[in-house]
């Protein structure tokens, strides 16, 4: 796996930011496809069906970005 990039790294935090308390974030059917492209799927997971579309940190990616913040 590479770094992770800035985008990455603001993607993950959004996600974050926006989640239900179920821990998934609603995501646009036109944003979808290019995250399920460019998101690491170790950090991110997905769900999308019928225009509805959501995406939330696995654990890994939460304790990612638990960390980020002492960086």
């Amino acid at each position: 796996m590479n770094k992770l990039d800035i985008q990455h790294k603001h993607i993950m935090r959004l996600i974050d930011r926006d989640k239900g308390e179920n821990g998934w974030t609603s995501v646009s059917a036109a944003l979808y496809p290019h995250l399920v492209k460019n998101m690491p799927s170790l950090l991110v997971e997905f769900s999308g069906s019928s225009g509805c579309y959501s995406a939330r940190l696995t654990e890994k990616g939460r304790n990612i970005l638990e960390a980020m913040e002492w960086l």
